[in-house]
């Protein structure tokens, strides 16, 4: 009677016929990064990155965009943003607008606005989003934003003083304390260097010297394929896009401590010649195959979870570029890493000490 294999079992032999050379193919891998990399460089400098509201420095106005209900006056500009063409209209008279002016939409939310005289609510309305200009001071970004803010009820309409009755439209203020949360991201990245750095020494003081090197090209490797993706993608980053690179440098962590763990296992029982870079740095590569499977698979679950249960745009966000972070690093921990490793240690001849 045959015994039934398992999944587990399948997946062990698979790996044992593989004939799949890792380090011998690491640079073809290098070269896709590369590219990315270089491609999402461009990105940046052409683009910028895509910051989210809570990084970028924006004001928000809210503009009345139809006569609904309105009955002094033939001011306002009637714009029906339930429809397609009338939502397009209203947000090309806000672009040449901000245009004018110095500056962009960041975005564009259709709301509901309040008409105090004539009691009415939910009046359709635009909440519009633009980019301050952070060469200036508070204060006098808080005049730019008066006169964009009469600039664009002058380009709607309003012409006469029952506009400051139109709740929300006489509200031009600063959504993002940029500066702020730049320190904080400052704060946070310093934080990160030092955990790290912490960490790689830790790394030295267990297996050797060439794991601070290592260590190093892995996390900046990793660290920066993740910002080329979020700028070639366009995701948002936002605040909480701070702890998923948090995340991204512990995954490249805990990927050097597997590796240098199975290097030192294969090593010091024979398995593998110490001598040997190349097929050290394959052999642990190839042991290490499902332990990175499932690991990530878990991670890679994770991610789309928190996209389908996401409630608002900050946690969707987050969850995008989480799944990103989740295919950097596993990506780098079964293709790059092992190249890494193999350009980084030379073996010396009277001292082939491996591990």
């Amino acid at each position: 009677m045959n015994k039934k294999v398992s999944i587990n079992q399948k997946f062990d032999r698979a790996i044992e016929k593989s004939n799949f050379n890792f380090f011998k193919n690491f640079k073809f891998f290098a070269i896709v990064s590369l590219a990315l990399i270089i491609i999402g460089a461009f990105m940046c400098g052409f683009l910028g990155f895509n910051l989210g509201s809570d990084l970028a420095s924006l004001s928000t106005i809210k503009i009345y965009t139809n006569s609904e209900g309105y009955t002094e006056g033939d001011n306002v500009l009637s714009f029906d943003i339930a429809t397609q063409e009338g939502y397009n209209q209203a947000v090309k008279k806000i672009e040449d607008c901000l245009s004018l002016n110095g500056t962009s939409i960041y975005s564009v939310n259709k709301t509901t606005i309040n008409i105090a005289k004539q009691n009415i609510l939910g009046a359709k309305a635009l909440e519009i989003s633009f980019y301050n200009d952070n060469s200036l001071t508070e204060e006098e970004q808080k005049l730019q934003n008066e006169q964009i803010k009469n600039a664009l009820m002058q380009a709607f309409g309003y012409l006469n003083e029952d506009v400051a009755l139109v709740e929300g439209v006489t509200d031009a203020k600063i959504l993002s304390p940029y500066r702020n949360n730049l320190t904080i991201v400052y704060s946070a990245i310093i934080a990160l260097v030092v955990g790290v750095l912490f960490a790689i020494i830790y790394l030295v003081c267990r297996y050797e010297r060439t794991a601070f090197v290592t260590g190093f090209f892995i996390v900046m490797h990793d660290l920066v394929l993740l910002l080329a993706l979020l700028a070639i993608t366009r995701v948002p980053i936002n605040l909480a896009t701070i702890g998923v690179v948090a995340f991204s440098f512990f995954m490249s962590v805990i990927n050097l401590i597997i590796f240098y763990s199975k290097a030192k296992e294969l090593t010091s029982s024979g398995a593998v010649d110490k001598n040997k870079v190349s097929a050290v740095a394959n052999e642990v590569t190839k042991s290490n195959i499902k332990i990175n499977f499932y690991l990530y698979l878990i991670l890679f679950i994770l991610a789309i979870l928190v996209i389908a249960f996401s409630t608002s745009s900050t946690m969707l966000f987050t969850g995008l570029s989480l799944l990103i972070a989740v295919l950097v690093n596993y990506f780098s921990a079964q293709f790059i890493l092992n190249g890494f490793y193999g350009m980084v240690y030379k073996p010396a001849k009277k001292n082939p000490k491996l591990i």
